[in-house]
């Protein structure tokens, strides 16, 4: 049973900052069209959300934004805050990419600039999720992911699986040439994730492999809905303030932690400088409103598997 508009609005997170990493995110299913919203209390809650990272930037970070002192609950606090921030921009990621496939060469810079950005900070989010040690990783977050399902698996992600399908359209639409920059923010999230798979699992077999199974099949709606109910994500209808609320409540806490505990050491083979500009990246994500042209998605193409 689907819930509410007004019951989700109601339990979207008060708080400034993703604090202990155990608010759950609301978020639509992949494709539903932002909630309408005639509340003020939205927008204050992301003005709020802003004036709490204006305040981590000035070294003053509220307290709710504060990441916690233990070591461990630190690692599984970044694991969750860090994929919490991915899902939110990877559903920002397919309208940004179809509004980008549907201009005209002469009308994509400001697309290209936001596209871009939005896959260097799921980039940084990577790395900052992991960012624990294998030893870590190995006691402390693998194993809540095997007790949910031994072949628990990233394939079973709602949300990213649409990124894919509206990069193909873009590559369809224009040249490479005029996708430059794109692309290199593109090669440089694959090498991202390879090198933090690697470091993490230096076996190299994932929780799927392990379980038998091989990956590229597609996940049933269980998996998925599994894979939601452990990284504590509920599906419901959000407006525009309430999900960019969310995500700048989540980029801040993100920023606070960095900038009081470090990246830590870049896993090989990563650019480096993602550990260079990994806060700038973030914060510019987070103060920057979509363009204009992304307020009328374009519909995929028919016919296409998109």
């Amino acid at each position: 049973m689907t819930p509410s508009t007004e019951a989700v609005r109601a339990a979207l997170p008060h708080s400034r900052c993703a604090g202990g990493g155990t608010v759950p995110l609301i978020l639509p299913l992949p494709g539903e069209p932002p909630a309408p919203c005639g509340r003020t209390s939205c927008q204050e809650r992301l003005d709020a959300e802003l004036d709490a990272l204006r305040a981590i930037l000035s070294g003053s970070p509220p307290d709710a934004c504060l990441p916690p002192a233990d070591e461990a609950d630190r690692v599984r606090h970044r694991w969750l805050t860090g994929h919490h921030a991915a899902f939110c921009v990877w559903q920002l990621l397919p309208p940004g990419l179809y509004a980008l496939a549907a201009a005209p060469e002469r009308a994509t810079t400001r697309l290209l600039a936001w596209t871009t950005a939005l896959y260097d900070v799921y980039s940084v989010l990577f790395l900052y999720s992991g960012s624990c040690t294998p030893e870590q990783y190995a006691t402390l977050v693998r194993p809540g992911m095997a007790a949910a399902h031994p072949a628990f698996s990233g394939e079973w992600a709602r949300d990213h699986a649409p990124v894919s399908a509206a990069l193909r359209a873009v590559r369809d639409r224009h040249p490479a040439p005029l996708l430059t920059l794109l692309g290199g923010a593109v090669r440089d999230n694959q090498r991202v994730h390879m090198a933090v798979a690697r470091r993490l699992v230096p076996e190299g077999a994932s929780l799927l492999q392990q379980a038998g199974r091989s990956a590229g099949h597609g996940p049933t709606e269980a998996e998925q809905a599994l894979y939601d109910a452990h990284f504590q994500v509920e599906r419901g209808p959000v407006c525009r303030p309430a999900h960019r609320a969310q995500l700048v409540r989540l980029l801040a806490g993100c920023v606070a932690d960095i900038g009081a505990h470090g990246l830590g050491t870049l896993p090989d083979g990563c650019p480096e400088r993602f550990g260079r500009e990994a806060l700038a990246r973030l914060v510019a994500v987070a103060v920057c409103e979509e363009p204009p042209q992304i307020s009328r998605i374009p519909e995929p193409p028919k016919g296409r598997n998109t």
